[in-house]
């Protein structure tokens, strides 16, 4: 258990607690003895509850199947993963995995971040800091709705409170990622796809489509028929990331191959990316769409993506829904 919050108090011989701060004050007489046990029950209850997330006190319970009631709690630590669209969009595959496997009902997202250290030091998020990390919260929240199966998002500023939360309502829940994953900070990338999807695939022959909201999808494919008409609807993200530039789009070669195109294929490609990121040059050409021109949010760019034939472009955040869809695709810049 982590208490990221308070420190654990001193106590001297006489067994009351001292202020480090301030020695001149008289040490304050601990708490009365049937309060106190009254207090060691309540802890012990908790710890026996919070113990079930690891499946140390009941195995049965944590890692058998449920009868559909039980609810997945799928935990996404910023401690530990990153503040990133694609990461999530794992995070959300893992939990119909989960879902499926355990035969679980509803899927809540518990988000939890430490407010003096909200995310993990990187330089691609090194403009986020303690003051302006719910400013860019909302950048990649709508990740944390793309699932079919949801029930709620929970938003914690403190691991104790959510640890308490995980604890106080065990006995509705399946919880993902494991106590002794949380625990140690594991980044679960790795675990996620040579592990979980592997083996479900090996068992099932497949994995579960990572799907957007029906809401989405249906707005999706109202503006693939509005904006695209006969033509082949072909889905293109481009990635300019001046933070993180690793794998940025070549957006000279793609201006070529969508001019080249244009007189070759009945086909119009829908362009993805951030609006910070969309180049002017794209306005020009007549086969090319840009959904940020649309004023489209991340939900509803998500699922054009699903709404398209066929998908190209950078290995990046919102690409990741392909990668979990029967859509044929191409990427680019793949970082193993």
């Amino acid at each position: 258990h982590r208490d990221r919050d308070h420190p654990v108090p001193a106590l001297n011989r006489a067994g009351t607690v001292m202020k480090h701060h301030d020695d001149t004050r008289k040490p304050q007489p601990m708490t009365s003895y049937p309060s106190l046990l009254r207090r060691a029950r309540q802890g012990v209850r908790r710890l026996a509850r919070l113990l079930r997330w690891g499946g140390i006190a009941f195995p049965s319970i944590a890692i058998g199947t449920s009868d559909g009631s039980k609810r997945l709690l799928i935990i996404y630590d910023l401690s530990s993963q990153p503040f990133s669209i694609g990461d999530i969009l794992i995070f959300q595959e893992a939990s119909l995995v989960l879902r499926a496997q355990h035969n679980l009902g509803k899927v809540d997202v518990a988000m939890v971040y430490d407010p003096s250290k909200p995310v993990v030091p990187d330089p691609a998020f090194r403009e986020i800091d303690a003051e302006s990390f719910l400013f860019h919260l909302s950048s990649i929240l709508p990740a944390a709705q793309v699932n079919p199966h949801l029930g709620s998002l929970l938003l914690f500023d403190s691991h104790k409170q959510l640890e308490a939360y995980v604890a106080d309502n065990s006995d509705s829940y399946f919880v993902w990622p494991s106590l002794g994953q949380y625990a140690s900070g594991e980044y679960l990338f790795y675990h996620c796809f040579n592990e979980l999807f592997r083996d479900h695939f090996e068992r099932y022959g497949s994995l579960p489509q990572l799907q957007s909201r029906p809401a989405a999808l249906s707005w999706a494919k109202q503006f693939v028929a509005e904006h695209v008409g006969a033509a082949v609807p072909v889905t293109v993200q481009l990635r300019r990331n001046r933070t993180n530039p690793a794998r940025n789009s070549k957006l000279d070669a793609w201006i070529a191959f969508f001019r080249w195109c244009a007189d070759q294929y009945h086909a119009k490609f829908i362009v993805i990316c951030g609006l910070a990121e969309v180049d002017a040059r794209l306005g020009e050409l007549p086969n090319v769409i840009v959904a940020k021109d649309h004023c489209t949010a991340l939900e509803q760019d998500l699922a054009l993506l699903e709404a398209g034939a066929c998908h190209m472009g950078a290995s990046s955040g919102p690409g990741t829904m392909l990668l979990f869809s029967h859509k044929p695709y191409c990427m680019f810049n793949w970082d193993l």
